[in-house]
């Protein structure tokens, strides 16, 4: 019997389409599982960040690292199942959630990283800080984090920001946001009086 070009084409195909299969099952299915997004620890036993979690690694993550509190700064469109899994699995297992949306860029109110800070400070026990990339609002929350809480400069708050995938050619809002908004931040922190902030632009 001789060798039959067409059937091994086919069956050739067939694998190759197997394995393509299998590939984007375990990039999209397998490993945001296994490796949480953008995830890394600021603070041991207190502050910790990434980007948006699937419900399997937002379980490990919680349970792991024993977080009572979740701060979502905009992981999740409103309302898409995303955003209601997060809610389920956090409510599960019993921990709190904040949700303080901003712009995808970092900027947005800047009441809300008040709140935010303020809401790492109360908390009694270690807090989750997240968005959907864990790179421009996740890195603009703890660059203000690092400035007021450890005494950072901005240089090295920003410095930290870009491990993780704020890129300042690409967005050079993020940094003209934190030299605009950040004493009024520490003041509202100081104070508990809100910033004024009109909305009309991201910044």
């Amino acid at each position: 019997m001789g060798f039959d070009g067409r059937k091994f084409s086919r069956n050739a195909a067939i694998i190759a389409g197997a394995v393509v299969l299998g590939g984007f099952f375990v990039v999209k299915g397998v490993i945001p599982n296994l490796v949480p997004k953008n995830f890394d620890v600021v603070e041991p036993g207190k502050v910790y960040r990434s980007g948006e979690l699937t419900s399997g690694a937002m379980e490990r993550v919680l349970e792991d690292n024993s977080i009572v509190l979740v701060i979502d700064l905009g992981a999740h469109h409103t309302g898409l199942d995303g955003a209601r899994r997060e809610a389920r699995t956090v409510e599960v297992l019993g921990v709190r959630r904040v949700l303080l949306p901003l712009f995808g860029d970092g900027t947005g109110d800047p009441n809300r990283y008040v709140e935010a800070l303020r809401q790492m400070r109360g908390a009694e026990g270690a807090v989750l800080v997240h968005c959907a990339a864990g790179a421009q609002r996740t890195g603009v929350a703890i660059a203000l984090y690092r400035m007021i809480e450890d005494g950072w400069s901005m240089d090295e708050a920003l410095a930290e920001a870009q491990k993780y995938g704020y890129d300042p050619a690409d967005n050079p809002k993020l940094r003209a946001y934190l030299e605009r908004w950040k004493g009024a931040i520490v003041e509202s922190l100081n104070t508990g009086e809100s910033i004024a902030y009109d909305g009309a632009s991201a910044e």
